[in-house]
């Protein structure tokens, strides 16, 4: 800020001396006297995308200033920055440590797939062992004997209902 102020004063004490003598040749000119640098002033700006960045060092409002339209004959405007907006982490990292995370579990579930595929051609399939006349032919006893005896079991209920009425 301080440099800021050096520029100003500076520049004001060169403006001034070129319209109070138009005349003067520059060889006549008084070498020029350093300026007392002012205290801070109650802004401090900082250049930002389209603009500068504007901090009331009074109020501690922040605000964020450019041209209404990009003609340099434009009048400049500020609109304060809302507190939640400068209260949030920088959205850039954050979205950058979510790419890296993603990025990691990726690279995880790509492994496990790789290993998952390679035990798979690794070891045979195991299909069921249904050519044995044997076992198929106790699986068909078993089932005619299962559907007797629930057959079986309708009658008796039917039975019992016919002499009850």
């Amino acid at each position: 800020m301080r440099g800021l102020a050096a520029c100003i004063a500076v520049l004001s004490l060169t403006v001034s001396s070129w319209v109070a003598l138009p005349s003067a040749r520059a060889e006549d000119a008084p070498p020029p006297v350093e300026a007392p640098v002012p205290e801070a002033g109650r802004f401090t700006m900082v250049p930002s995308e389209g603009g500068f960045v504007r901090l009331d060092t009074r109020t501690g409002i922040v605000s964020h200033c450019r041209r209404e339209t990009a003609d340099a004959a434009a009048p400049w405007r500020c609109a304060t920055i809302p507190e939640d907006v400068l209260n949030q982490p920088d959205r850039l990292s954050a979205l950058s440590e979510q790419i890296e995370t993603l990025v990691r579990e990726l690279a995880a579930l790509r492994m496990r797939v790789e290993t998952l595929e390679h035990d798979k051609k690794a070891a045979p399939v195991a299909s069921p062992d249904l050519s044995s006349d044997e076992e198929a032919q106790r699986a068909l006893d078993f089932s005619e004997e299962l559907m007797r005896r629930f057959f079986g079991l309708m009658r008796e209920m039917k039975r019992g209902d016919d002499n009850r009425t």
